[in-house]
């Protein structure tokens, strides 16, 4: 190129024979260090599996399961202490239904009415000092904040670990998946422990609408099957005979709310019954009055032993005026 220097090989020459007349320069070297450096970590091959070893404890070796005596794959415990920081990492962060801390002091929990307030006061502090409590049905509109008190609720008793919060959608999903994955008995250990928690809180108990699309063509998105609806059904009943207390959230009124779950809508009909000629999912039921009257039978017995609150927003306009 025109801008770049031209070599000159007569220069070039002339350079090396004085350096070869001179000899080496007398520049001092320096003193060699005999010690230890940093062990490099990185970027050999497999050094990420060998950091994450490192990391772990001696029992799985950074695999995080571990064979049980009956020879079933479980957690190991440092899965379960990592799985348990970060909970509490996101909690710290705020990041939980909504991805805010929630307050009563602040959106959207400022327009709660003071009555559901204090019931849900109420019934954590009873909670925290496992002293007995009742029951709560809390009513609401759209966007009204329910969900945002059960997240409230769980996060009060987060350090507890006293309480469950569920969205009824996603927790027959995970049942659905538990069953045809791991089998019956994932299913009745799931139940068991939702069943011994000291509280429940249901969110959207009229709604079976998973807050996520399901990955399978032909899976239920807005409704759910007749052994969905009696897991429902058995829950609610076996923790009103135990007397352990229970959160509900619906948009409709109590009586009406067995018939909303159990309703089929016209998109889920059609999945349903492709999935069941095609064999890609279970077959498909319908929904007899039997399974209807179940869940007739367990809101019953929970409206009558529940506190009902309403969050209808007329008289959230009212108080915000």
């Amino acid at each position: 190129m025109a801008n770049e220097r031209m070599r000159d090989p007569a220069e070039e020459r002339e350079e090396i024979y004085r350096h070869i007349d001179e000899g080496p320069s007398d520049r001092p070297f320096s003193d060699f260090n005999e010690g230890l450096g940093r062990i490099p970590t990185g970027p050999a091959k497999g050094w990420r599996l060998r950091a994450k070893k490192a990391k772990s404890c001696d029992i799985c070796e950074g695999d995080l399961w571990v064979e049980g005596e009956d020879g079933e794959m479980v957690p190991c415990a440092c899965r379960e202490r990592r799985a348990a920081r970060r909970a509490q990492n996101r909690l710290r962060a705020g990041d939980w239904w909504h991805g805010t801390s929630l307050s009563f002091a602040a959106p959207p929990l400022t327009l709660v009415p003071g009555g559901v307030r204090d019931a849900i006061e109420e019934m954590c502090s009873n909670v925290e000092d496992e002293r007995a409590t009742r029951n709560l049905w809390v009513i609401g509109d759209p966007g009204s904040g329910k969900s945002a008190l059960c997240a409230y609720i769980a996060q009060r008793l987060y350090s507890t670990d006293y309480a469950i919060a569920q969205r009824v959608g996603d927790l027959l999903s995970h049942l659905r998946w538990l069953g045809g994955v791991k089998g019956e008995l994932a299913v009745e250990r799931r139940l068991e422990k939702l069943i011994e928690t000291p509280l429940l809180v249901l969110d959207n108990i009229d709604r079976a609408v998973r807050s996520r699309s399901g990955v399978a063509p032909y899976a239920l998105q807005s409704s759910c099957a007749s052994h969905d609806l009696i897991r429902i059904a058995r829950l609610l009943r076996e923790r009103q005979a135990s007397m352990r207390p229970t959160v509900v959230t619906s948009r409709a009124a109590p009586h009406d709310c067995a018939v909303r779950l159990a309703s089929v809508s016209r998109v889920d009909l059609v999945r349903g019954l492709l999935g069941t000629a095609s064999g890609a999912t279970d077959p498909f039921e319908d929904f007899p009055g039997y399974t209807q009257g179940v869940l007739d039978g367990a809101f019953e017995d929970l409206r009558n032993s529940a506190k009902i609150c309403s969050m209808d927003l007329p008289q959230r306009l009212a108080m915000a005026a």
